[in-house]
């Protein structure tokens, strides 16, 4: 075969890709790299050499593909890493197999024989094995941003601004005959290799014990990576490299199940063994900086969170300058959390200049692009500026259904979260055939158990609620608590959310004693799972104060919430969002129970840090001063 036919393959194989949402630029120019091929998805970079018509594969193309990949993520540090993929017909040995798997390098072997277009079927379907069995989560935040998390204690809906963050990890072995298996098909081909090369290199070689962590990952088995982990410090030693990356796989797994105490321990054990290894400057080490702020976050540590992304932020301007695309993740990392600590406006600010850079670095339809205009979006929206936030939201959609097509799951959270701008506009009527629209498709796509599905059920369910239909909130709430409790487990935090969603629609339908019940299991499962501290715990808490209430158990109602506010104070201060609405919870439950004065004093005090946050002129702000001055006039 020659050159040109070499040339002809990538030709059909940058088609066939660009099919399935990859970007490929045949022979780049990259200072003095010179791959065949540099193909692109989600910010995973594959950088791809052509060998045919050779007799048997050499070693020197794995260790030239391996320079190559180091070189380029020094240069340019793709977001969610480089790797190299080494394409031929030719034979490849069993002891380059074993020597290969200890570099960032992945081998698709094809038969000269085989028909041009099956060759790169094949070859596809090993691109997408690839970036599916990369380590970690996405990088910039995808979640719902509506309804599915805390219950506020005086909105439906209320929004969760969760960041999902970089999770590093390196590379174990990847071959391409694998790819296009199912899952249990690429769980006995791993078997076979490990078994393979436990005979050539021995049960404790460290490419046998990634393979078993590759495996691990395969299963999302938690006990498989302890298992591989205590093999890696047997035999490799604390500062091995591999314990690190195998340490992050299960800290990323950990936090998918809701272990986030567990996971905060191993990201810092990771990120602290991370700067003795690469130093403290390393992307490496920010990256598991990084992950570890997305840890704080889950468990309440906000404040510490936002140290953490603007350590790296800092850093990585420095580093890469300010029109690097890691700086528009950081950017957007640490935006995310100023929103959960009630600084929208710094939010704001610091998303509208990564949108900026993205749009201008990387694209108007690039996927960063979309998710943090999408971000901004739900940041006007909390400032009070729903006319910014849904002509974005529009943009967004508009943007996704072109690009990715109707039914593409980003094309529905943007198509969920323009119904929560109408929703928050007040025109309830936009809203809900949105959310049934999105709630079907989800059905039909995904399947009726799928996480997301839930979440359009729930959202549903809220909608129905806003709008004054409560008997069918109220039934959807308990299929989703009920999924959730059978997919999740009864003590998932996602679990925990449904339990405060229903409690709360049983308290809208004039059902308190159910809702008390209710509440009062959910705060102690919150407090078990989550902490005394954590946000989502003191929102149960207000709750099941607010239940209380609602049964004129005064006494008891007026304890817990002044609990829960002495707690917003230490945690977040007197003039975050959250302490504001629990001193008007607190003033009311006092009004209700004939002590005008007191809850005339905390409405002044909810006005005064209202005026600082929303303004004087906010809705919120006048709703309270009016409030406040029928107290005095009792």
């Amino acid at each position: 075969m020659t050159r040109q036919f070499e040339r002809q393959f990538l030709e059909v194989l940058s088609t066939a890709l660009g099919g399935r949402g990859w970007q490929a630029v045949l022979e780049p120019r990259l200072g003095d790299l010179r791959p065949d091929a540099l193909v692109t998805k989600d910010g995973f970079t594959l950088i791809v050499e052509v060998r045919f018509s050779a007799r048997e594969a050499r070693s020197s193309w794995v260790l030239d593909l391996a320079d190559q990949v180091l070189r380029f993520d020094r240069l340019l540090s793709p977001i969610a890493g480089s790797y190299g993929l080494l394409v031929t017909d030719a034979e490849v040995p069993s002891r380059l197999v074993a020597a290969s798997s200890r570099y960032p390098v992945a081998i698709h072997q094809g038969s000269s024989q085989q028909d041009m277009g099956e060759f790169v079927e094949d070859l596809c379907g090993t691109c997408e094995s690839l970036i599916r069995r990369r380590h970690g989560v996405s990088t910039v935040e995808q979640t719902e941003l509506f309804g599915d998390s805390n219950i506020s204690s005086n909105r439906l809906g209320s929004s969760s601004s969760r960041n999902l963050s970089i999770a590093a990890s390196g590379f174990s072995y990847h071959s391409g005959d694998s790819a296009t298996r199912d899952r249990f098909q690429e769980e006995s081909y791993f078997e076979l290799q490990i078994a393979q090369l436990t005979d050539i290199l021995g049960p404790h070689h460290p490419t046998v014990l990634s393979l078993r962590s590759e495996l691990a990952q395969i299963r999302q088995s938690e006990e498989m990576y302890r298992e591989v982990i205590d093999d890696q410090l047997s035999f490799l030693g604390a500062d091995s490299p591999d314990v690190l990356d195998t340490k992050t796989a299960l800290a990323a797994l950990l936090s998918q199940k809701g272990s986030y105490g567990e996971a905060v321990d191993l990201y810092l054990e990771a990120s602290q063994q991370a700067v003795g290894v690469y130093g403290p400057d390393s992307q490496k080490s920010l990256i598991l900086l990084n992950n570890l702020a997305s840890a704080y976050m889950a468990i309440g540590r906000t404040g510490e969170a936002v140290e953490i992304y603007s350590d790296v932020l800092e850093k990585r301007m420095t580093a890469l300058g300010r029109d690097h695309p890691d700086v528009v993740l950081s950017q957007n990392n640490l935006a995310n959390t100023l929103r959960e600590l009630g600084r929208t406006q710094e939010a704001i600010s610091i998303f509208m200049r990564a949108l900026d850079t993205s749009r201008r670095v990387l694209g108007i339809e690039h996927p960063t692009t979309l998710t943090v205009q999408n971000n901004l979006a739900s940041a006007f929206a909390e400032a009070g500026a729903i006319g910014e936030a849904m002509e974005l939201y529009e943009d967004t959609l508009a943007d996704r259904v072109r690009i990715l097509g109707p039914d593409h799951p980003e094309t529905l959270t943007a198509r969920n979260n323009l119904a929560f701008s109408y929703m928050e506009a007040g025109d309830i009527d936009r809203a809900v055939p949105l959310i049934e629209q999105t709630l079907s498709d989800r059905v039909r796509i995904l399947g009726g158990d799928h996480p997301e599905t839930l979440i359009s059920q729930n959202n549903l369910a809220n909608a129905y609620l806003e709008s004054g239909q409560v008997d069918r909130a109220i039934t959807l709430h308990k299929e989703v608590l009920e999924a959730r409790t059978r997919v999740l487990g009864p003590k998932h935090p996602v679990t925990l959310n449904s339990r405060n969603n229903l409690g709360n629609a049983y308290l809208m339908s004039g059902s308190p004693d159910r809702s008390v019940e209710l509440f009062a299991d959910t705060l102690t499962l919150c407090r078990e799972v989550l902490g005394a501290d954590h946000p989502d715990t003191l929102t149960a808490q207000g709750n099941f104060g607010l239940a209380l209430q609602a049964e004129e158990d005064f006494d008891e109602a007026t304890s817990v919430l002044a609990d829960t506010l002495h707690h917003r104070l230490r945690l977040l201060g007197p003039n975050h969002p959250d302490t504001i609405q629990a001193q008007i919870d607190l003033a009311l439950v006092h009004a209700q129970a004939g002590d005008y004065t007191e809850g005339a004093r905390l409405l002044g005090v909810a006005e005064e840090y209202s005026v600082i946050v929303f303004g004087p002129d906010d809705a919120k702000t006048q709703w309270i001063r009016r409030s406040r001055e029928r107290l005095l006039a009792m």
